[in-house]
């Protein structure tokens, strides 16, 4: 039977795709193979369809139960005989596969490698017996440091070799890069392999970075659509896959949880719901998703930022396997990457620390792109590509550009001054002219020094970065990563390269929303209910309604369940168990102060607010109790609403200049609170005030970002 006709009658194609039919014939031919072919591209049929070509046993090494148990039960139907070795397995199972394999009635084996070569159960000297015809290293990036899911146990298959010598070896990966593709070939010892890449061009995907700024929403808006469809959406921690599973399920649709902290009960009932599409949609760590073989996964979205471009690209690859149209949203926070930056050091391993630092500097890098993300992601792996896909968020969108060569040879100038020994904030500081001790006297007397004082740091950083991503500038990573030029940067400063930057008023939409003037007594009323309705059943207040919901209805003041089913975070299961509860304080409070229903001003539900151009009437009222002498404690209780929204207020008049900063925050708060925010952004307040600590207040905190802006704005 030839290969073609294994393909037709086991698993239903007539023809291969991308490299199969040669990595296929060189395993045949009894060769070593390295292949790294991207997720969905059909990297299990390189060694199963020689499996059932050959005449003994294949063995393929696997690092999940769950893989395990996906492929063998397909391969099964497919008339197959598989099966696979695990823990899971009681001593009747395992002595009547033991009594399978030495009859050669299996074709196929999978285990993981502590099975293979643990100290309790040494099977490779059971299976030395056996006539093994192939062995395929499935995960081969796992045996790497540098690759971006390192697993111990795999280091055991460095002795692969010594016990089968002149059996053949196929390693199989999604994502390798050039360093971890060198080191599986070493530690596998593969004798004179052929490595085979495939394009890593996952054409039917379409890629989106949407800054974290009412992730949850914007998350149901996209979903609103696709109530049929399914997905996986990542989370980087356990308890937030459950909070948000719990939340999506209130909202009306059918999800569940799974990470590695659930009982193997829930997580085996969890993803076999999910396969056979009970379930529509998982919310998981990337515990999920190695080896699923879901062809109907329509998007994944990652709440998060992945650690690294290798995980990010495996996962969004599990989106679109039959090749239809799909999509992949990130949400992206600067704060990320702080977060994530602990995890990518790795104890007494400087060396190792600096490569998985850098890695999170290319996820945060490719979150941070103002050019096209498909090329990025394929350049990563070492592909080329257009400078455009016409199919990620942004190719799709129109954005106006500028010439920016003068700029460009600015900081390309500084980098080469300063001896490409520098981070970028020394560099624009640098650049700006900046009087702080920290620049060095001698750096002080460089030509270059202060040539960019006409621009912002915000905007420095933001060239800086489209500088990086175009090739003419890169960054040496490690814990303090540092500024150096490329081969294309000389092109640039000599003149005969031109450099076009995109214009920044894009940013503008970070602050697109305008303040809601809410009725603060009934808030207070409506959080009592809330209360009452938490102690009752035993969950804390938030998981309830969120105080963003009842700032909604303090606002709208819905009269009847149609018009509650309006205010974000009523879905129909909420509407139906808590709706009755809060139209009672609404109704009341609008009888005794003569109220009626705002709804009618309401936009579409989730849809984004226009931003407030203006200052409005009740911002104007503040400012002039607060110009009077009032306090900010006492306009509120004389406006009867919260000091939060007074403080807002105030702060919008620090931004048009009308208010002087120093009214909320000291000199030396500012500097501070500034350099906070241009290195962490100011799209969340919470992590700012958790990098600044007790010392700084939310009002010093949104009084910095509002003067900021508005220096912006005048410069």
């Amino acid at each position: 039977m030839t290969p073609i006709q294994a393909l037709q009658k086991y698993f239903g194609y007539s023809e291969f795709r991308h490299q199969q039919a040669a990595i296929i014939q060189h395993v045949l031919d009894n060769k070593d193979v390295l292949a790294l072919m991207p997720t969905g591209g059909g990297k299990s049929l390189c060694y199963q369809l020689p499996a059932v070509l050959l005449d003994g046993l294949t063995i393929v090494i696997s690092p999940l139960i769950a893989l395990m148990k996906d492929q063998v039960d397909a391969l099964n139907v497919n008339g197959i005989p598989a099966a696979f070795l695990n823990s899971a397995q009681n001593p009747d199972e395992q002595s009547r596969l033991m009594g399978r394999l030495k009859n050669n009635e299996i074709k196929l084996l999978y285990l993981a490698p502590e099975r293979l070569f643990g100290s309790e159960n040494k099977l490779v000297e059971f299976l030395k017996s056996l006539p093994v015809s192939l062995i395929a290293i499935d995960e081969a990036h796992c045996i790497s440091h540098w690759g971006h899911d390192f697993r111990p146990e795999y280091l055991m298959l460095a002795g692969l070799k010594d016990y089968f010598p002149n059996i053949p070896v196929i390693a199989l990966t999604a994502t390798a890069d050039k360093l971890t593709q060198k080191d599986i070939l070493e530690k596998l010892n593969l004798k004179n392999p052929a490595i085979f890449i495939s394009s890593f061009n996952r054409e039917n995907i379409t890629y989106t970075v949407s800054p974290k700024r009412d992730s949850f929403n914007q998350l149901l808006d996209f979903l609103e659509e696709r109530k049929d469809e399914s997905g996986i959406i990542y989370c980087l921690s356990r308890k937030s896959t459950e909070s948000l599973a719990a939340n999506l399920k209130e909202e009306g649709f059918s999800a569940e949880a799974y990470h590695a902290g659930l009982d193997n009960i829930t997580k085996a009932r969890n993803q076999e719901a999910f396969l056979r599409d009970d379930v529509k949609i998982i919310v998981a760590t990337i515990a999920f998703g190695m080896g699923i073989n879901k062809s109907n996964v329509r998007y994944v979205v990652h709440m998060d930022m992945p650690k690294n471009i290798e995980g990010y690209y495996q996962e969004t690859g599990r989106a679109g396997r039959d090749g239809l149209a799909s999509d992949a949203i990130l949400f992206y926070s600067p704060g990320d990457a702080m977060k994530l930056k602990g995890f990518a050091m790795v104890d007494d391993n400087p060396e190792q620390s600096k490569i998985m630092l850098k890695k999170l500097d290319d996820m945060v890098r490719y979150c941070q792109l103002q050019t096209c993300r498909r090329q990025f992601l394929l350049k990563y792996f070492d592909e080329e590509s257009p400078e455009t896909c016409g199919s990620c968020d942004v190719c799709l969108t129109e954005f106006k550009r500028f010439d920016g060569t003068l700029i460009a040879q600015k900081a390309l100038s500084a980098v080469y001054r300063l001896k490409e020994r520098f981070g970028s904030t020394y560099v624009i500081d640098f650049l700006r002219g900046s009087k702080s001790e920290k620049i060095r006297e001698e750096h002080k007397q460089l030509k270059t020094y202060g040539v960019g004082a006409d621009i912002s740091k915000p905007d420095w950083q933001r060239y800086l970065r489209e500088l990086t991503t175009m090739g003419y500038l890169q960054v040496d990573g490690g814990e303090y990563p540092v500024l150096k030029l490329t081969t294309q940067s000389e092109a640039v400063l000599k003149g005969s390269q031109t450099v076009e930057f995109i214009e920044s008023e894009i940013v503008e939409e970070k602050h697109s929303f305008a303040e809601l003037p809410f009725e603060a007594e009934l808030l207070n009323e409506l959080k009592s209910v809330r209360r009452d309705i938490a102690i009752n059943e035993n969950v804390p207040a938030y998981v309830i309604q969120s105080d963003a919901t009842l700032m909604e209805i303090a606002t709208y003041l819905p009269q009847s369940l149609d018009e509650l089913r309006m205010i974000s975070g009523f879905g129909d299961i909420k509407l139906a168990r808590y709706g009755r509860e809060f139209l009672v304080p609404v109704k009341s409070f609008c009888e005794r102060k003569g109220l009626n229903s705002k709804i009618a001003q309401k936009k579409q539900k989730r849809e984004r607010k226009p931003r407030a151009e203006k200052p409005n009437e009740t911002r104007k009222e503040t400012l002039n109790l607060y110009q009077s002498g009032k306090s900010i404690l006492e306009i509120a209780q004389l406006r009867k609403l919260s000091p939060m929204t007074i403080e807002g207020h105030l702060t919008y008049f620090v931004q048009t200049g009308e208010i002087d900063v120093s009214n909320f925050v000291s000199r030396e708060k500012l500097l501070v609170i500034q350099d906070a925010v241009e290195g962490y952004g100011d799209e969340k307040l919470s992590p700012l005030k958790e990098i600044l600590g007790d010392n700084y207040s939310y009002t010093e905190i949104k009084a910095t970002i509002s003067w900021m802006k508005g220096q912006m704005q005048s410069s």
